[in-house]
């Protein structure tokens, strides 16, 4: 079932309310299926700012595992636009799926801002990944981008990825996973990397993004070519409704009212986000670097050569 995350009154004064507004029945629904991750902020400050709504669009967001999931939904006309993943959605396009990449969601341009480590037990003797061959890792969901890249950390470590577990666990379950022993270690993402390492027991032994590829873009909202032809000026909104989400965060990326709203919508302590850094967020999608993605890919036989990403990406996303 479908639901809309609300965030609670402790943010309406976060609000920049427009002296006029579109009454609900002059907006235009668009359904998108979000992963309840810091990376999604920006789309939810483009909404509680009434960004979207200023342009005529109601926003509508669905939470799901990662983009591997949501894109058959988009597919199958669940969803108008999905957050996804660069190796999701490239592998997509190669299935011959009909999809368009219209905005970048995330990119880590920066080590010190990568909140995206493998966490392990800190007594577990795991350093590298020789370290992991014979053991297990958790992600999000398989053959997406956080399994395409704890595989080149591994390798680049000296392991061979072939011979480590790769288990599907949803990132809010992912700590207690690994606390007990059900997985070896954990590639995961903010804010539930930052809540485990706020206790005794894990170490971060890797931050494979910024290790492998620094500057990877990394998520990125997609539609259908079929929606793009046929409402391209809607399209356009949602996309100039985002950017003035995007460049809020990155005006504001400490603000109370910034991590009470994550909070809200990843149901963590708002207090343990201020300990760190949030990285800033992209305003345009990177070609060369989702380039050396693609051959990252090639590399570990998710596709079989390079794809036309002229076809994939629009130039609205650039």
């Amino acid at each position: 079932m479908r639901k809309a995350f609300m965030i609670g009154l402790a943010v309406l004064g976060f609000f920049v309310l427009s002296p006029q507004r579109a009454t609900a029945a002059d907006l235009e629904k668009l359904r998108v299926s979000i992963i309840p991750i810091n990376d999604v902020a920006p789309l939810f400050v483009a909404i509680q700012n009434g960004y979207f709504r200023d342009l005529g669009l109601e926003i509508d967001t669905t939470p799901s595992a990662g983009g591997a999931a949501g894109i058959p939904g988009l597919i199958g006309g669940s969803f108008d636009i999905v957050y996804g993943n660069v190796v999701s959605v490239l592998l997509a396009s190669q299935q011959g799926l009909d999809v368009k990449v219209i905005a970048p969601g995330t990119k880590v341009s920066a080590r010190d801002t990568d909140t995206t480590p493998i966490l392990v037990r800190s007594d577990s003797g795991i350093k590298n990944g020789k370290d992991l061959e014979g053991k297990s890792i958790s992600v999000n969901t398989r053959n997406n981008v956080i399994w395409l890249y704890a595989r080149a950390w591994i390798k680049a470590t000296g392991g061979d990825p072939d011979k480590v577990t790769f288990k599907e666990i949803p990132f809010p379950q992912v700590e207690d996973a690994l606390r007990q022993g059900r997985v070896d270690a954990s590639f995961l993402v903010a804010p539930f990397s930052i809540v485990s390492r706020q206790k005794p027991g894990l170490t971060a032994i890797a931050n494979p993004y910024s290790d492998i590829q620094l500057g990877v873009d990394v998520g990125q909202y997609i539609t259908t070519g079929k929606l793009l032809s046929a409402k391209p000026e809607t399209i356009k909104k949602f996309v100039a409704g985002l950017r003035k989400g995007v460049e809020w965060f990155n005006a504001n990326p400490s603000s109370d009212a910034l991590l009470t709203m994550i909070s809200g919508y990843t149901k963590t302590d708002a207090s343990i986000l201020k300990s760190i850094a949030l990285p800033a967020m992209p305003l345009h999608t990177d070609l060369p670097q989702v380039k050396k993605t693609m051959e990252l890919m090639i590399e570990n036989k998710l596709l079989p050569g390079p794809l036309d990403l002229s076809k994939i990406i629009d130039p609205i996303a650039l």
